[in-house]
């Protein structure tokens, strides 16, 4: 796929991506604006201004080209910017050009998953194993890989994930990511915050040659940035305070807001209409969406807590498989040959089997298995299972026409989509993808059929119309609702 040819300078260039480059750049420049005043702010607002600066950085990429927003706009709800990627590719391109690619290669590094969105993420707890009921529990990542366990935090240690991910920002080294934000205009902020031991730091003469390309690192100099192991030691500390700092503005109310009109209704201060109550009514039963999508609250219950004291997170932080096909849309799959840099990506080709949270726990995944003596037995119960992401902001767009994807793989493109699917994945014909009917009166096999769950979904007997309803109640966790205050009172609290 020619992805360049949609990115900016490129011959069709994407008016999403213009337009998400345009916002990111306003919003850095807004930021470091503010920065200047931040000795004046308390410790929480200068966090997450930290936080929040360091996610709009395209410096922090090799080819200074992308930054975490670039994947995580708040317009869509903090995941892709561009329809026409969501819609195509599903995965969001990374950083690095491929110049020695040859169709159907794409001819930029990309990965194999749909970004999730790091909204309401920071509240998941630490990834345990619950033997009682045979389940994982928090983390982050599609593959909980981020498992919170060295940090505290799983958000933070996901945070440090795309800066070296190849596919994804592609620094060679974490103290690449350092040693450029030691460069930056909020350098003092991170020293206000952290330390001044945070950047003293004895750098190479050749760092700036040495973080100018890609990782991933040689396998005989797998840190390439060569430091004492004082310097070393220093650079990882500050590079964990990095992600602190973006775990702190992702768990604020400028991320995970509960200001939807879900949350107003839970308040008291909004009704839904009947067809969004229907759709609440139906979660919580037929539709069985509240056992693993946790809605928190009995249907038609109200509470006169402040929205975020009761605001459900629409998660259970378990993993389960669903039963969903390859998406062979994926660019990935052609990543089966060297780039300039001598990397493969997918060495595997379309024979290449996403295994999730089992790939993680089997140390194939992206990143080390922290507790292989008792977790590493239990990857062939987790193969092809996927961590549940929330409901919230599931239909946040810019617009109406804008395209989402939507599970792991980006396979399905809206909510009609994705309730349809829950609905009769299991009980409707199977077909190949492309088949006339594909996604309305057939589905393709799952991609990994062995741990499928047929309890919970694929044959619910729901109605079209009462699909329909689901969607509707899924579209009030959209947040940034306001209400109007000549309509609705709050209630009083109880003594």
């Amino acid at each position: 796929m020619n992805i360049a040819s949609l990115l900016p300078g490129g011959a069709h260039e994407d008016p999403d991506v213009v337009i998400a480059n345009a916002f990111i750049t306003l919003t850095e420049s807004s930021l470091l604006q503010q920065v200047e005043q931040a000795p004046s702010l308390d410790l929480y607002h200068q966090l997450t201004l930290l936080g929040k600066t360091e996610i709009y950085d395209v410096n922090l990429s090799p080819a200074k080209n992308i930054a975490c927003a670039t994947c995580h706009v708040p317009y869509t709800g903090f995941r892709g910017a561009s329809s026409v990627f969501n819609a195509t590719t599903a995965a969001q391109p990374g950083g690095t050009a491929i110049t020695n690619a040859t169709p159907p290669e794409p001819n930029y590094r990309i990965g194999p998953r749909n970004p999730q969105s790091y909204a309401y993420a920071a509240f998941a707890p630490i990834l345990h194993y619950n033997a009682t009921q045979n389940s994982f529990y928090g983390g982050n990542f599609w593959d909980m890989r981020a498992t919170g366990i060295r940090l505290g935090n799983p958000a933070a240690e996901q945070a440090e994930g795309p800066p070296v991910n190849p596919v994804e920002m592609g620094n060679i080294d974490t103290a690449c990511v350092v040693w450029k934000a030691s460069e930056s205009q909020y350098a003092s902020l991170i020293t206000l915050i952290w330390g001044a031991q945070s950047f003293a730091i004895r750098w190479p003469s050749n760092v700036a040659a040495v973080c100018a390309k890609p990782g991933p690192p040689p396998t005989n100099d797998p840190l390439p940035v060569h430091l004492s192991t004082v310097d070393r030691g220093t650079s990882d500390t500050t590079y964990d305070h990095i992600a602190m700092s973006m775990a702190s503005y992702e768990s604020s109310p400028d991320v995970s807001g509960f200001s939807s009109k879900f949350d107003a209704y839970l308040a008291g201060n909004a009704t839904l209409t009947p067809a969004e109550l229907n759709g609440y009514t139906l979660f919580n039963g037929k539709a069985r969406c509240n056992q693993c999508h946790l809605s928190g609250t009995a249907v038609g219950s109200t509470n006169s807590q402040a929205p975020a004291d009761v605001g459900p997170l629409f998660t259970d932080f378990t993993a389960n498989n669903i039963g969903l096909p390859k998406n062979l849309a994926l660019p990935y799959y052609c990543e089966n040959k060297p780039d300039q840099f001598g990397y493969t990506a997918n060495p595997l080709g379309f024979a290449f089997v996403d295994l999730g949270v089992g790939g993680f726990l089997n140390g194939t995944g992206a990143a080390p298995n922290p507790n292989t003596l008792q977790w590493k037995q239990l990857a062939p119960l987790f193969n092809g299972m996927f961590q549940t992401p929330t409901a919230r902001n599931v239909d946040k767009r810019p617009s109406p026409t804008f395209v989402k994807e939507y599970m792991h793989n980006g396979y399905l493109k809206s909510l009609k989509e994705v309730v349809h699917f829950y609905n009769t994945s299991q009980a409707l014909p199977r077909c190949a993808q492309g088949s006339p009917g594909e996604k309305v009166t057939c589905w393709p096999a799952p991609e990994y059929p062995a741990t499928l769950n047929t309890t919970q979904l694929g044959n619910l007997g729901l109605t079209s119309a009462e699909e329909d309803d689901v969607v509707a109640f899924l579209q009030t966790l959209t947040d940034g609702f306001v209400t109007s205050p000549a309509t609705f009172a709050r209630p009083a609290k109880k003594e």
